[in-house]
Formats: structure tokens, C-alpha cells, sequence
């Protein structure tokens, strides 16, 4: 792509934060997008009204933050901006932070029995479906392969909060699905807890399916409560 791009001089007052708030509008209101590549640093200064050190810096910031990415080469690039990369760093903040797997199911707790409910009441026959066959896929199978559980439950879950109808709960979601990836790829590996969680999530359905929102709910809590538990005791124990 062109990275022939109108850049706005800064103030002789701004500093390395204005240029990455600067270079996060553009890519916010779509003058820059995923994939596109930067100018070069002297270019970019000169466009900015800062000093390269200035640009460097807040290049380097914003690659830290997964939103810049450098190809050897090639110059410097808009990342995919996809959540699972754009939250890498908060993963590992995630694991250093006191209590924050903790945090992390506390912030589940308040989304997904609520997505499970609103799926309850709004999703389509052919969301239902779909719910029915993830559900149904996750048979002796998956209790034998990890690997395929995690990627049926996962799933599932993104299913509930599609049918949800909310979009914004979807991303929100998904921020949270992503910060919790490592979570459950060990808690997924715990002796019983595949045949549980395929339990669980036939009775979620089961209550999405009727139209119960309240059957749902408490389901998806239980659920998530139970799994919540297994990753605090083996977090523990780690």
C-alpha cells in the first residue's frame, strides 16, 4: 500500500506521547490502515514538526503496543491490529499482576452469564443451530484431544456472544478471550474437567435453545465459576 499520507505538523510543545496519540488517530479514523507502511523516519519528522529521536521513540513505543510492526528491510509497517496481538503485552502484564487471573474470571463472571441470557432471547434459528452442532462436535473425541476441546470450547463461547447481538459485548469478549488463552490451555488439560465442561456447555445451549435467559445465566455462572476455580488451584500450585 501507498504511504503516501497527509500528516498534520505537531506543536513545538508536543512531545514522544502527542506523536503516538497522533499516529493512533490516524490509524483510528482510517487514514492509516493494517499493512500500510509509515514513511521514512526523516520524512515522518519533518511531517510531524518533531526531531527523528522524537519519532523513534514513539515508533518503538507504539511496536511495543503491537500497533507498529518493523520489517527488516523494508521499513516500518501498521501491524493487523488483530485483538490477540494488540493484547499480547496484556497477557504478560497478566501473568505478573497480583491476583490477576483472579481479576480476569471476575470480568468473565459479569460478561458471558449476561451474552448466554441476551443469546437466550435474541439468537436465530440458524445461531441455535450452529450452537447445537459446536455442542454435539465435542464428544468422546474431544475428551481424548485437548487441543481439539480447547478449540470447540472456544468457539462455543464466541458463538454465545455473537448471538448475544451485541457488538460491543463481542469485543469485548474477545479482549477477554484473548487475555485468557494461556489460562485455558492449561485448565483444559486438568483430569475431568473435559467431560465436565461438555456437560456444561450442552446445558447452556440446552437453556439457549428454549429460550430460557434465566436457565442460561445461572448455567454459563456455574460454568465459568467451576473452570475459575480449576485455574486459581493450579495457578497456586504453579
Amino acid at each position: 500500500m501507498s504511504s503516501d499520507v497527509e500528516f498534520q505538523p505537531l506543536a513545538r510543545r508536543t512531545y514522544v506521547a502527542e506523536a503516538i496519540r497522533t499516529i493512533k488517530d490516524m490509524i483510528l479514523d482510517g487514514r492509516l490502515a493494517p499493512g500500510q507502511r509509515l514513511p521514512p523516519e526523516r520524512s515522518l519528522s519533518e511531517a510531524l514538526g518533531v526531531s527523528r529521536p522524537t519519532v523513534r521513540e514513539a515508533i518503538r513505543s507504539l511496536q511495543a503496543m503491537n500497533i507498529l510492526e518493523s520489517r527488516h528491510g523494508a521499513g516500518t509497517f501498521v501491524a493487523s491490529l488483530s485483538v490477540q496481538e494488540l493484547l499480547r503485552p496484556l497477557q504478560f502484564v497478566l501473568s505478573l499482576a497480583e491476583g490477576g487471573l483472579d481479576h480476569l474470571f471476575e470480568v468473565r463472571l459479569l460478561l458471558e452469564p449476561g451474552a448466554a441470557r441476551l443469546a437466550a432471547e435474541r439468537a436465530t434459528e440458524a445461531q441455535v443451530a450452529g450452537l447445537r452442532d459446536c455442542a454435539e462436535r465435542a464428544d468422546e473425541e474431544a475428551v481424548k484431544d485437548a487441543e481439539l476441546m480447547l478449540q470447540l470450547d472456544t468457539e462455543l463461547h464466541e458463538r454465545i456472544v455473537e448471538a448475544s447481538g451485541n457488538p460491543l459485548l463481542q469485543h469485548l469478549w474477545a479482549a477477554t478471550s484473548a487475555l485468557g488463552a494461556e489460562s485455558r490451555s492449561y485448565t483444559v488439560r486438568l483430569p475431568g474437567v473435559r467431560p465436565r465442561t461438555i456437560t456444561e456447555h450442552s446445558a447452556i445451549v440446552a437453556a439457549i435453545a428454549a429460550g430460557d435467559g434465566a436457565a442460561a445465566e445461572a448455567a454459563m455462572a456455574a460454568h465459568i465459576t467451576r473452570i475459575r476455580d480449576a485455574a486459581l488451584a493450579r495457578a497456586s500450585e504453579r
